[in-house]
C-alpha cells in the first residue's frame, strides 16, 4: 500500500513540475510576441521604437535564461533520480 502512495506522489510531483515548465515557456513565448508587437506598433505609429528595443534587449534574454535554468534543474533532478534508482535496484 505504501508503494502505491509513493508512486502516486511521484506522479503528482512530476506532473506539477511539467506544468510549471510548460507555463514558464508559454510565458516566455508570450513575452517575446508581446515585445515584438510593441516594436511593430511603435514603428507603425511612427513613434520612436528605441524604448521597445531597449526593453527587448534586456527582457527577452532574461526570461529565456530563467526558463532555461528551470528546465535544466528539472532535467537534472530527473536524471539524478533515475541514476539513484538504478544504483539502488542493483543492490
Amino acid at each position: 500500500m505504501k508503494t502505491i502512495n509513493n508512486e502516486l506522489r511521484d506522479k503528482i510531483i512530476f506532473a506539477a513540475q511539467l506544468v510549471s515548465i510548460s507555463l514558464i515557456w508559454l510565458l516566455v513565448i508570450g513575452i517575446i510576441f508581446w515585445i515584438s508587437n510593441l516594436i511593430y506598433l511603435s514603428v507603425d505609429l511612427k513613434d520612436s521604437p528605441g524604448i521597445s528595443i531597449g526593453i527587448s534587449l534586456v527582457a527577452i534574454p532574461v526570461f529565456i535564461t530563467l526558463a532555461s535554468i528551470l528546465t535544466y534543474v528539472f532535467v537534472g533532478f530527473h536524471s539524478e533520480k533515475k541514476k539513484h534508482l538504478n544504483t539502488d535496484s542493483g543492490n
